[in-house]
């Protein structure tokens, strides 16, 4: 499929990342779609008149951040692993209710009695997972956060949430767990929660997680000239930040951390910063103080980047499977 873009040669932001950059974009407004296959590295270095490792080295990092997929022999493609297409799945979800609503008012339904239809099936859907229970393990708070939003929207499914190391450092962690119908964890630690129930292994699910699209996009278009901090509540996901920060050769870049205490310490950490870095929702749980701070730093000129780090579209799919599984038994 052809890539219509182009690079700036007198931008301070280095090539392989303006090339993240540009095909995350695509990926992100729809302009590519899942199975789309990216050009051959070669094919592209030559349209875009730079070196062929240049590609190589944008292609391999979009593959580790979930955007594309490798495939051995056959090139690269678009991933539909991660859910980085919101819009159209809303779109899918208004032309499947439309189709649903043109063909009840053919069985000549009026609108009301479709409305009354549809509520009775949600509710009966709802009646039947409000006993429903999953428990959420992992390391860091700002991952089971993450967690409870993402899984949220797949019914009313009451999650709840565990620290690994909480866990792991009670006496029966298994019998705490023993209660909850699906036990849910990163890939990360799928192995330490394993260890933690062992008789309870059939109902681990493993979640994979990789940054949002538009975190990608925001990451590769920061300038050299930029100073970063990150703003986080634990050192796992500062861990996870620097990852990713590593992966674009920008870690040497953000050395300064800060897990929040109060106004007055995040107002002397980002008095000479140009970026923050932070976890999704993180000013929404702020005290007024804290907030205050952060709205002088951008009332400043700072720029806020949420690092939304979401479960990858394939794990959703595979959880909603496994759920519809255990509510028809």
């Amino acid at each position: 499929m052809p890539m219509d873009f182009t690079i700036d040669r007198d931008s301070d932001i280095p090539v392989y990342r303006q090339i993240i950059e540009k095909i995350t974009s695509l990926v992100a407004s729809g302009g590519m779609k899942p199975g789309d296959k990216l050009p051959p590295e070669r094919e592209l270095a030559l349209r875009l008149g730079i070196a062929r490792g240049t590609i190589t080295k944008a292609y391999e990092e979009l593959v580790r951040s979930g955007i594309l997929e490798a495939a051995q022999g056959r090139g690269s493609f678009v991933s539909s692993r991660q859910d980085v297409f919101p819009r159209g799945r809303k779109e899918k979800a208004v032309e499947l209710i439309n189709s649903l609503v043109n063909e009840l008012d053919a069985l000549r339904f009026s609108f009301r009695e479709i409305k009354s239809i549809v509520d009775l099936v949600l509710l009966e859907r709802e009646e039947r997972t409000e006993h429903f229970h999953a428990a959420a393990v992992d390391c860091s708070p700002e991952a089971l956060k993450m967690f409870c939003r993402q899984l949220g929207f797949l019914s009313r499914i009451r999650i709840h949430t565990f620290l690994l190391d909480d866990l792991a450092q009670a006496p029966d962690a298994e019998k705490r767990l023993a209660e909850f119908d699906l036990l849910l964890t990163t890939t990360t630690h799928h192995s330490e929660v394993l260890g933690l129930a062992q008789g309870l292994k059939d109902r681990i699910v493993q979640m994979a997680f990789s940054p949002s699209a538009e975190t990608i996009i925001s990451l590769a278009g920061l300038k050299p000239s930029q100073t970063l901090g990150i703003v986080v509540e634990s050192p796992q996901f500062l861990d996870i930040i620097r990852t990713k920060l590593d992966d674009l050769c920008l870690t040497n870049r953000a050395d300064q951390q800060f897990i929040p205490c109060d106004g007055e310490q995040l107002d002397r950490f980002v008095a000479d910063k140009d970026v923050l870095i932070v976890p999704p929702a993180f000013q929404s749980a702020l005290d007024r103080e804290t907030a205050a701070a952060v709205a002088s730093f951008t009332e400043g000129g700072g720029k806020i980047i949420p690092f939304d780090y979401q479960i990858e579209r394939g794990s959703l799919v595979y959880l909603e499977e496994r759920i519809k599984l255990l509510l028809e038994r």
